[in-house]
């Protein structure tokens, strides 16, 4: 702490007066003053200190009287304190794992986003005030430092950064454990092959090493998408000698070691992971480029809503995430506290198994989407933070006025139709089924609160069981669940052959509703290639209105992203995928 005085004390010219006037004893006198400081501190302590100074003066006289003089001095004392340089946020369930290859749910990707290193990430762009949204047209390399595509677009070189360095095992990052993250991608096989097979990469063979620093993709899909897709959070860099050294014959990838340990050089490393209580980040100290503001990101465990507010307006945490519409309105009218809301492609959905019973019968699938009052669930559960959505693709993407998809919607708010689609499925009288919904999540108590309801109005009857992120993403990917809210749901890119490969496609990666529709496989491999929108818009608007009328999801709304933050952290930017960067905050005074 360093400390700035400002003082120019008054009894310094007493005393001298006072040596003057009894120049002419002959005594020795020791004057004592008392001198009173108030210190100020930028911070919120104020603190008094009592000095006591005492000054020997020789006087020659006669004069035999002791002369003492006390006199009160107050100054201001400006202290400057280190910035706090730890962003604490509070969150409402633990991290699943820390493999890459498997990232699902959102707290899981948020770790591994910033935790590993991507070859690509947005650029900032234009501020809105409190915030600025991704330029997702500009890139900034990660553990790439230069790409270029051949004039085809069929190759693409990749040029490693210098001077990467993992930070847990030292070994400096050269182009081999690039090819061994893609090899172990195709091995497990998981989220990265999903992305490469995206942009035409499904064989290692396509992958040549020229030298350390240096490797093409070769025989890739011309694609608007090939960047987009190189920043997404499951594409982090791995330390290929530190899995081989934990790799088992029944477990060639270390997928069991890696699920539970670190092994990666993201701007933010792992440094402690209390399971159930607390993950600790610490800045890269290795990176070759600008340090971050934040050099320690604490992730803290609060499972209660009200709690994590409570933290939040007490200054004890910087970022409560997912409060209520209800508690962000109380958070807003707290001092030193702000609420952003982003318009966003943000949806809340209901994701109805398609391969199971009840929901194997489209006609009750169609009875659940017009037994939901839309317009009170905007109004109501997201108090106007949102606008009712309108089929898988959302409002707020580009692409919904570009292709004109809101006459492909079909569903409203009309229970009389949703009795008769009962009737028609032989359930006149309603059925019984379970909704699973996050624990912890109070937007998924209101909105699954909000449906039961609704359903009830037509003999449905909804149980709800609230359930952990591990247990969401087993039942997902396993399609053991009969219907489940997600929130959050939204395309990491704002493109409609991505959406489609990423839900809709038979079996592909998280088409967590069981959907199979040969005609939309169809398109969806017509337009793998395609890069004018005009020649799209005629297959995507067909296939959309097959999705409609196949009612697989229940599409409630496009929320606004909205997070709860103190009002001395800045410089949030809002990528696509919803997923925060620690990078770019900081904490203003």
């Amino acid at each position: 702490m360093k400390m700035l005085w400002k003082r120019t004390p008054p009894f310094m010219a007493a005393m001298l007066g006072l040596a003057l006037v009894v120049s002419a004893c002959g005594t020795t006198e020791t004057v004592t003053e008392t001198v009173e400081v108030v210190v100020t501190s930028i911070v919120t302590e104020t603190e008094t200190v009592t000095e006591t100074v005492e000054v020997e003066v020789v006087v020659t006289s006669i004069v035999t009287e002791v002369v003492t003089e006390t006199e009160t001095v107050t100054e201001t004392v400006e202290v400057m304190v280190e910035e706090d340089r730890t962003l604490r946020v509070a969150i409402p369930d633990d991290v699943e794992h820390l493999d890459p290859n498997f990232g699902s749910a959102n707290l899981t990707n948020l770790v591994l986003k910033n935790t590993y290193m991507q070859p690509v990430q947005y650029l900032p762009g234009l501020s809105q005030g409190r915030y600025s949204y991704a330029d997702t047209t500009s890139f900034e390399g990660q553990w790439v430092e230069t790409w270029d595509f051949s004039d085809d677009s069929t190759t693409l070189t990749l040029k490693l950064r210098q001077g990467l360095v993992f930070p847990t095992s030292g070994r400096s990052v050269t182009s081999d454990d690039v090819i061994y993250t893609i090899e172990r991608a195709f091995g497990v096989p998981s989220g990265p092959a999903w992305v490469l097979g995206n942009i035409g990469v499904t064989s290692i063979d396509q992958v040549e090493r020229v030298d350390d620093r240096t490797l093409i993709l070769n025989d890739i899909r011309p694609s608007t998408i090939v960047l987009p897709l190189m920043r997404d959070q499951s594409m982090g860099l791995l330390d290929s000698e530190a899995i081989k050294a934990n790799a088992t014959d029944d477990d060639p990838w270390a997928t069991t070691w890696l699920s539970q340990n670190y092994a990666g050089n993201g701007r933010y490393v792992i440094d402690s992971w209390d399971r159930g209580s607390k993950m600790v980040l610490k800045a890269n100290p290795t990176w070759p480029g600008r340090q971050p503001f934040f050099d320690t990101v604490d992730l803290i465990v609060v499972p209660e809503s009200a709690n994590r507010l409570a933290l939040l307006q007490n200054g004890e945490v910087d970022i409560a995430m997912n409060l209520s519409a209800q508690e962000e309105e109380l958070a807003a009218a707290s001092d030193g506290v702000s609420v952003l809301s982003i318009p966003d492609r943000n949806s809340m959905n209901v994701l109805l198994n398609t391969r199971q019973p009840p929901f194997d019968n489209v006609d009750l699938r169609k009875a659940l989407a017009y037994a939901v009052d839309y317009d009170a669930m905007v109004n109501g559960v997201f108090k106007g933070q949102a606008v009712p959505s309108e089929g898988p693709i959302s409002v707020n993407s580009r692409f919904f006025p570009l292709f004109g998809l809101g006459d492909s919607w079909a569903y409203e708010y009309d229970p009389d139709k949703a009795r008769e689609h009962l009737a028609a499925a032989g359930f006149p009288d309603g059925f019984e089924f379970e909704l699973i919904a996050s624990q912890g999540l109070p937007i998924a108590d209101a909105v699954a609160a909000n449906l039961k309801a609704n359903f009830s109005d037509i003999g449905v009857d909804m149980t709800i069981r609230p359930v952990s992120g591990a247990e969401m993403f087993e039942s997902l990917a396993g399609l053991s669940h009969q219907a489940a809210f997600r929130g959050g749901l939204l395309d990491y890119i704002d493109d409609p052959y991505y959406h489609f490969y990423l839900w809709w496609l038979t079996d592909t990666v998280i088409n967590w509703t069981g959907f199979t529709n040969d005609r939309v496989d169809e398109i969806v491999v017509e337009t793998a290639g395609l890069l004018d929108d005009g020649a799209r818009r005629g297959p995507y608007r067909e296939a959309i209105s097959l999705v409609v009328d196949a009612a697989p999801m229940l599409w409630l709304a496009n929320a606004n992203f909205t997070l709860a933050i103190s009002e001395d952290i800045s410089g949030y930017t809002h990528h696509p995928d919803g997923l925060m960067w620690f990078a770019n905050l900081e904490r203003t005074s």
